[in-house]
């Protein structure tokens, strides 16, 4: 035991624990004061020859510090303490083999390779890779001389299928395309518990192979590779799996393993798919209805007699639950078909037997269950009816198709909105500027999320807690410190011993909390004055950044920024990327100020990550962030000429995370540059006057009374500035 505890020592031995003081980290007193350091002293005083470390146990415990020579004479230069080893490792050195994975990650992406991980190993010298497919095409880039492949780089091909492709039989001609994703695929992670499966119809139609999933669009299936085409049986096309056999057959119900988020997105690249082009819907599993339903039996029957303690009750259970299922079934069908007004969709459990409603709040649950299923039945309000949704989607997706163009359509009931993935953007949108696109309200673009750009190779990245060190600088830290110290925040709590449900408790910061709360306060431009004015009007700054994530009000976030506006956009530099990490600017010019020194009819500029960036062939490619309007004209969200916004905006928040993003000296300065602060997007106001936001969340308001309720944090404001120009 003291053994294990010296060892666990020597291992911590220079750790850094959360910081409680501002200000650099002492710095350490020898090159070994502790393995950290002695690596970071070797990779920048010996990149030459310093090949790694690593904690060893066996056959003498000690760190092995390995150079690719001259180990022993090196590693003296730094320290004598005996638990250092010296390891002769010829081949690459650390940053070698760093610089070496970057470019091969890098290489693989340019030549459309799909890879799964890569490693490298110090100790041995070698980047492992593992791939979805044949190393070969990267081994004919590299005899082609356009890629440099070192010795050192092992791929991890996959193992081949146990069971071949069954052949096609000359002259079949059932099957016009069997598209299946170009790599493979059964290597993927997959991390997601509990993503539901979903019954569907295989059919066969036109040469194509149909899926029609419950709940969704009919479209072409798009298989992994490990399934493949089977046509020896000239009565029935089926679809075989290669590492079981298994098989499941055109023109019968089947249930589809349930996809976790982003792997619905058909690949970029397909083999076999000229005879059946799509639309195409991902399989990432799929068995034959009848073996689901055996499965699920059994599976259900060992659960109930597991917990009613006998074969008999749980299969009288059993028969139970399923009886009502088939009562849920035909109740979901009539009242999804009678009052989609009021019903966006109902979800039902098979393995329990229960089922949950969508609704609008134009109906009431008791209203729509019948009394013998309503305590098997749960819901939820929701914006919108079935109706409404499937009209926007229809709407929308005969639009597209009459134009040609390209995009994913989905619904989500619980947000109450159509989310249309084009696969062209700037397509979409000159097609809507010419007029010839009509986007109905329930519409939303639906894009990844581009997010600002974090610089690597800058001098603070050699320190991750240098980005908080100008914020310690402002000349009321200290005393902002002394007000969070002193402020109980309501934070939950894990259930006591015996309690199954956390509570809420009011508790004052660790000194580490009361450092890390006070960064935060300062970056958002907090000062003494201000706060302690906010607390005097009943409104408190040191609260409210708590409250952020999930407890905000409209209070709270106005107090979070310097200025709110309402603005009409006058400007967009879509292509203006910056060493500050940001990608476009809008330039606004001020209608009204809610809140803060801005002056209506002046013009303010607006950092943003959405805009258009150069791609590796050094084309511009147009991206769009998540919380922030569409700089693209014409599609849902976008800047439109003469429409008017309300900003939640901080100059000083674009000033730290310009810091943080870039470095030293690249915010910009000419004049002020503002971002919106996070959880409140930029919102548009409509012909009603009422303000909505870009993004789901938070609620839409009515612009007077946003007004009414800002009011007072603004007279509070215009106090503290009196004070300061006094």
């Amino acid at each position: 035991m003291e053994e294990a505890h010296r060892r666990i020592e020597i291992q911590l031995r220079g750790s850094i624990g959360p910081r409680t003081e501002p200000g650099p980290p002492p710095l350490p007193a020898a090159p070994d004061d502790s393995i950290g350091n002695l690596q970071g002293v070797l990779r920048e005083k010996e990149p030459d020859t310093f090949a790694g470390l690593r904690i060893q146990h066996e056959p003498t415990y000690g760190v092995a510090v390995a150079f690719t020579r001259d180990a022993a004479a090196t590693l003296a230069k730094y320290t004598s303490d005996p638990l250092f080893l010296p390891v002769e490792r010829p081949g690459p050195t650390v940053i070698e083999l760093r610089a070496t994975q970057d470019r091969l990650v890098k290489d693989l992406s340019r030549l459309g390779i799909s890879w799964f991980g890569a490693g490298s190993n110090e100790m041995t010298g070698t980047i492992r890779i593992t791939l979805g497919q044949s190393a070969d095409p990267i081994r004919e880039a590299a005899a082609r001389g356009e890629i440099d492949l070192p010795d050192y780089v092992v791929f991890e091909e996959p193992d081949p299928f146990p069971i071949p492709a069954p052949p096609v039989p000359p002259g079949d001609t059932r099957i016009k395309g069997f598209p299946q994703f170009a790599y493979r695929t059964d290597g993927m992670p997959r991390t997601l518990a509990g993503v539901p499966d979903v019954p569907a119809r295989l059919t066969l139609r036109d040469g194509c192979l149909w899926l029609h999933p419950e709940g969704e669009e009919p479209k072409i299936a798009i298989w992994e590779k490990s399934q493949a085409l089977d046509l020896t049986d000239p009565e029935r096309v089926a679809v075989m799996n290669r590492f079981s056999g298994a098989k499941v057959f055109a023109n019968s119900d089947v249930v589809l393993m349930g996809l976790q988020p982003g792997e619905e997105i058909p690949p970029a690249k397909a083999n076999g798919a000229d005879g059946c082009p799509g639309p195409y819907r991902v399989v990432r599993g799929i068995t034959p209805r009848e073996v689901w339903d055996s499965q699920r039996k059994q599976s259900a029957l060992a659960e109930r007699e597991r917990a009613l303690g006998s074969r008999v009750a749980a299969e009288a259970d059993y028969a139970a639950d399923m009886a009502r299922l088939a009562e849920l079934q035909a109740w979901r069908e009539s009242r999804m078909t009678e009052r989609g007004d009021v019903v966006a969709a109902i979800w039902i459990d098979e393995h329990q037997a229960t089922a949950h409603v969508f609704h609008t709040d134009a109906v009431s649950l008791d209203a729509l269950a019948p009394a013998a299923l309503r305590p098997f039945v749960t819901g939820q309000v929701v914006p919108h009816g079935a109706n409404a949704l499937n009209a926007a989607r229809d709407d929308i997706a005969a639009q597209l198709a009459a134009l040609g163009l390209e995009a994913q359509i989905t619904i989500s009931e619980i947000e109450g909105y159509v989310g249309v993935r084009p696969e062209d953007v700037r397509a979409i949108s000159d097609a809507a500027v010419a007029g010839r696109i009509h986007f109905p309200a329930l519409v939303r673009l639906a894009m990844d999320n581009q997010s600002a750009i974090y610089w690597q190779d800058i001098p603070i990245r050699r320190d991750p807690e240098a980005v908080w060190y100008p914020l310690e600088a402002h000349p009321d830290f200290s005393a902002i410190r002394a007000l969070v110290e002193q402020t109980p925040i309501m934070r939950p709590e894990p259930p006591r011993p015996g309690e199954t449900d956390s509570r809420w408790v009011a508790s004052k910061p660790s000194r580490a909390g009361s450092l890390q709360q006070t960064h935060f306060l300062v970056a958002y431009g907090q000062t003494l004055d201000r706060i302690q004015n906010l607390r005097r009007a009943g409104y408190d700054p040191i609260e409210a950044l708590e409250s952020m994530n999930g407890r905000a009000t409209v209070e709270k976030r106005a107090v979070l920024a310097t200025d709110i506006v309402i603005a009409e956009p006058v400007g967009i530099e879509m292509f203006h990327n910056g060493p500050d990490g940001f990608t476009s600017t809008v330039r606004w010019r001020i209608v009204e100020t809610l809140s803060g020194a801005a002056t209506p009819g002046s013009e303010l500029r607006q950092r943003l990550a959405s805009g258009e960036r150069l791609n590796e062939a050094g084309e511009r490619v147009y991206g769009q962030a998540m919380d922030e309007p569409v700089l693209l004209p014409g599609l849902p969200n976008s800047l439109e000429p003469g429409s008017r916004w309300v900003l939640h905006l901080n100059d000083a928040l674009y000033r730290h995370s310009a810091y943080v993003q870039g470095g030293e000296g690249v915010a910009r300065t000419e004049g002020r540059w503002f971002v919106s602060i996070p959880w409140m997007p930029p919102s548009r106001i409509d012909e009603d006057g009422i303000v909505r936001p870009v993004s789901l969340h938070p609620e839409p308001i009515a612009l007077d009374e946003l007004r009414e309720r800002l009011a007072p944090i603004a007279r509070a404001l215009r106090i503290e500035e009196g004070e300061r120009n006094d």
